[in-house]
């Protein structure tokens, strides 16, 4: 299966972003919409994994949970992962993402330790809220005319998340989720 590590969103969260993207739409030539049931921020991509993985996974992230009470993250500014002739891909970025961070270290650190290859890139907090895009402003601009103002968010679980495509439409689906637990 294929398959990530991620952190999901609040049903508020969710709408807000729908309700940025129907924004965004009015500035774009062209893009694909990240569907607001996949909306999430991405702790550790894995690709194709098997079970005796998923396990690995599963002890892992058990055990990183312990050292991890849930905390608060909220909504910051659009921003993006440019390509060769268009916006790879447009994102909304996080504040207080400094526990987000920590967290993402620690399952990286653990994760290698089980025999689980590191990410070479910078971890970068965001939510994909599209892809292939092409926009009539610039993202100052946008930003300068759509202020993202959310609540805080709690991010209290840890989800394992199956990518499938079915119909030509990619479903994200959670294998098992760890509630963060420390006592600490």
């Amino acid at each position: 299966m294929r398959a990530f590590l991620a952190i999901k969103l609040s049903e508020n969260i969710i709408n807000e972003i729908n309700n940025l993207q129907e924004e965004l739409k009015k500035y774009t030539i062209k893009g694909r919409w990240t569907n607001k049931d996949n909306l999430h921020i991405t702790l550790k991509f894995f690709g194709e994994i098997n079970e005796e993985q998923v396990s690995k996974i599963r002890e892992t992230i058990n055990n990183i949970s312990s050292n991890f009470k849930p905390f608060y993250i909220r909504l910051n500014k659009i921003g993006c992962f440019e390509g060769k002739d268009n916006i790879r891909v447009l994102w909304v970025d996080v504040k207080n993402d400094n526990n987000l961070i920590l967290l993402h270290d620690a399952i990286e650190t653990e994760l290698s330790k089980a025999g689980f290859k590191k990410d070479d890139r910078k971890f970068k907090t965001h939510i994909t809220v599209a892809r292939d895009i092409i926009l009539k402003k610039s993202i100052e601009e946008i930003n300068n005319l759509y202020k993202l103002d959310s609540d805080y968010f709690v991010v209290s679980n840890i989800y394992l998340m199956e990518s499938k495509l079915e119909n030509n439409r990619r479903v994200y689906k959670s294998i098992f989720d760890v509630p963060l637990k420390s006592n600490k």
